[in-house]
């Protein structure tokens, strides 16, 4: 038994480990951009880079928050990867 939750714990853990952050960034892109398709077509791509790069200006401006450019592109990511799936389908 242990053998086999050794197996499943292998399996399950990424092979490319990428930070939660950064996943947390691209999931809220992707939500956004599917959301905002509906009401503004192939535009909501424009309108999630800009909302990504205004939340990290915010937190650059204000102290206690740490901005980064990855935080913008994997939000960005994230809306390019749904968009695409809106158009391929």
């Amino acid at each position: 038994m242990e053998k086999l939750f050794a197996l499943l714990a292998k399996l399950s853990s990424p092979r490319i480990p990428i930070r939660a952050d950064l996943q947390a960034h691209f999931n809220t892109g992707a939500i956004l951009a599917f959301v905002a398709y509906f009401v503004i077509g192939y535009w909501a791509l424009l309108l999630v880079a800009i909302v990504a790069g205004a939340k990290e200006w915010y937190d650059y401006k204000h102290p206690n928050h740490t901005a980064d450019f990855y935080d913008w592109l994997a939000t960005t990511l994230g809306a390019i990867v749904t968009l695409g799936v809106i158009y391929v389908c």
